[in-house]
């Protein structure tokens, strides 16, 4: 980014003190104008607009607009000029900002022209702040998940599948319905671990259940969800009674952390989906530590997370108010930290196309019940999560993010299928491996 001339004044700032309120404006539109010539130039890779708050514009790229960004009051661009990721967030969550168009093309003009990660020295400092408010002890990490998951099952009902999965579904084909998607991620994944009845499968982050309900029903394991969210667990808990499933499925409102040492070696199956994420880099290796002290040996894991080839430092406005203490772990960071505590690598899957469909999924979804959304959590929550879901999509198809589904084992095994969808492992004479 070429860096403003302000070194990150406010616009009034900048101009000091002025005679005539007219002048005054003109010199603040002169300015934001000067701010967004130097983001985007006149080559921008999305053809869009600019509205300013006196009405005039900017258009840049070449083509019919994309969008129009609608810069409501001076304190917006304002806002781009402090911490670009941060302020447009927080303009747009107030209103300040508005989008007339597709708030996705917004997104894809910003990760193609690779603006987010731009940091000024300002930016910096408040990653690095932000950081260090989020220790990932046990008291930060429940904190953290609780704020995000236990906004209210109503809420999630209300764009989530049937049996409110929130992670990546799997696709057979575009047009596949979200449900069927999602019970096919469910499979996909049991599959993969090779389960047997009579196993006890630990699910760590089982959210509201459905993973471990259908490992019991469909493989005859016995089966342990771990949640740190409260409503989760509640209605988990209910779900499993209402299916007769109580005397193969627990849900724990726990942490993998707190789970006792007589349980050690005493899974046969450990899979996680989607709970990774929420780890912090500081708590990845204690992660991996713990999963090889519960597997018996031979035993497997399956580990189920967004991640990034190379590490990257997670936005702002997602960590202060998406996910607090989370970190996109890059790929190098876990299987490091796998082979560290004896896992051995087996496969590797990436599902990224799959979660831009699952997430263009749930745009519609929320959309199609915005409303109602409204009337329950009000308009600067709309906007705030309308923002989350739009980016997220993008940021799988035109930005670094990737859904990986790794598989290891505690110990080397021989067995394994040689293609990845055969039958299950058959080792003679063997019943719980």
């Amino acid at each position: 980014m070429i860096l403003f001339r302000s070194r990150f004044l406010p616009l009034n700032k900048i101009l000091g003190p002025v005679k005539e309120a007219g002048d005054r404006d003109n010199m603040e539109i002169k300015q934001a104008k000067e701010l967004l010539l130097s983001l985007l130039g006149k080559g921008s890779s999305v053809p869009c607009k600019v509205q300013f708050w006196d009405g005039s514009e900017l258009s840049f790229g070449e083509g019919p607009p994309a969008f129009v960004i609608h810069f409501k009051v001076p304190d917006a661009p304002d806002a781009l000029l402090t911490d670009l990721s941060m302020g447009f967030g927080e303009a747009y969550m107030k209103g300040d900002i508005e989008i007339d168009g597709d708030l996705g093309e917004v997104m894809r003009l910003a990760y193609q022209e690779d603006l987010f990660s731009r940091f000024s020295p300002r930016q910096k400092v408040r990653l690095y702040w932000l950081n260090l408010r989020h220790k990932t002890g046990l008291r930060q990490t429940k904190r953290d998940v609780q704020a995000h998951y236990d906004i209210g099952n109503s809420f999630y009902r209300l764009w989530l599948d049937q049996g409110l999965n929130y992670s990546c579904a799997y696709f057979g084909c575009d047009n596949d319905s979200l449900e069927q998607a999602q019970l096919q991620k469910i499979h996909h994944t049991l599959n993969k671990l090779r389960l047997r009845p009579g196993q006890r499968l630990l699910d760590i982050g089982c959210g509201w259940g459905s993973l471990a309900m259908e490992a019991a029903k469909s493989y005859g394991v016995h089966a342990v969800g771990l949640t740190l969210g409260a409503k989760q667990y509640e209605l988990g808990c209910q779900r499993i009674k209402k299916e007769g499933l109580s005397d193969k499925v627990e849900i724990r409102l726990q942490d993998y952390r707190e789970i006792p040492d007589k349980e050690h070696e005493s899974f046969d199956r450990i899979v996680s989906v989607g709970m990774f994420e929420h780890l912090g880099r500081g708590n990845i290796p204690v992660f991996f530590e713990k999963v090889a002290r519960l597997l018996r040996h031979r035993g497997i894991l399956l580990l189920h997370s967004i991640g990034r080839i190379k590490p990257k430092d997670t936005d702002p406005w997602i960590q202060k108010y998406i996910f607090p203490g989370g970190y996109i772990p890059s790929l190098g960071e876990t299987m490091e930290a796998a082979e560290d505590v004896g896992l051995d690598f087996v496969d590797l899957e990436d599902l990224r196309h799959h979660y831009d469909l699952t997430l263009g999924q749930w745009i519609r979804r929320f959309e199609a019940n915005v409303s109602q959304i409204k009337q329950m959590m009000g308009e600067r929550f709309v906007r705030m999560w309308r923002l989350y879901l739009n980016a997220s999509q993008r940021s799988f198809r035109h930005e670094s993010l990737h859904v990986f589904q790794l598989l290891y084992s505690l110990g080397r095994r021989e067995d394994w299928p040689l293609m990845r969808n055969s039958a299950p492992i058959s080792s003679p004479g063997v019943t719980k491996s």
